[in-house]
């Protein structure tokens, strides 16, 4: 089980997600690939492991709305379109990792 990141912040006019992880430094994700990678039920099929979700009717200029941590494992995100039954475990949201930055 991955530990939890040491900061979590969003960068609004960006509409980056920034994460900093104690043994692999900050990470960057764009909003909209967040929203796409939802695996809730409402995103994919609980049976079957299809997607519903069509990234197609994700807005490129997505936002959240707001976090919230879910126990030590996880966090919540309310994105602009109103969805807000995903979780990203820490291990999800790592694997989901686009643009690793340099410490500093």
């Amino acid at each position: 089980m991955r530990s939890a990141p040491t900061d979590i912040k969003l960068k609004r006019s960006q509409n980056l997600l920034e994460v900093t992880w104690r043994q692999a430094g900050v990470r960057r994700h764009r909003v909209r690939v967040l929203r796409c990678a939802c695996r809730c039920a409402v995103c994919v099929d609980e049976h079957t492991g299809q997607k519903l979700l069509d990234d197609g009717t994700v807005p490129d200029d997505i936002g959240i709305t707001d976090m919230q941590l879910v126990g030590n494992y996880a966090v919540r995100f309310t994105f602009s379109d109103g969805h807000d039954t995903g979780i990203y475990t820490w291990e999800r949201l790592f694997e989901l990792d686009e643009q690793p930055q340099s410490n500093g």
